[in-house]
């Protein structure tokens, strides 16, 4: 699995606009900045999370005696397994990283 370049500057993007959004704010701290960064990851991470269960091919089974129960027309159809399988990492690298920066932004909060 390859990362793409935009998978590392989403969380840069990301880190800017949360301290950016903090500094306005007046309310910039190490703690609340950890906290803005753990919400954007969550984001990432529920998305590629999801995806990634699609990818694995956990529901085609499911998918395929829905099909062959409630289907009139014995049409081919997509499987699930092919919707997510190129785009889960695009979705997950970003959430990791900003969760690992979250963790370490809020570790020297508390130190």
């Amino acid at each position: 699995m390859k990362i793409k370049k935009s998978s590392g500057l989403i969380p840069l993007l990301c880190l800017a606009i949360s301290g950016g959004w903090l500094a306005i704010k007046n309310e910039f701290s190490i703690a609340a900045l950890s906290d803005a960064l753990f919400l954007w990851a969550l984001f990432f991470l529920i998305i590629g999370g999801f995806l990634w269960v699609f990818a694995s091919g956990f529901f085609d089974h499911f998918q395929y005696s829905m099909k062959k129960a409630f289907s009139k027309n014995k049409t081919d159809y997509l499987k699930l397994s092919h919707v997510g399988k190129q785009s889960y990492a695009f979705w997950l690298w970003p959430g990791v990283f900003l969760l690992f920066l979250s963790l370490l932004f809020l570790m020297i909060a508390t130190s």
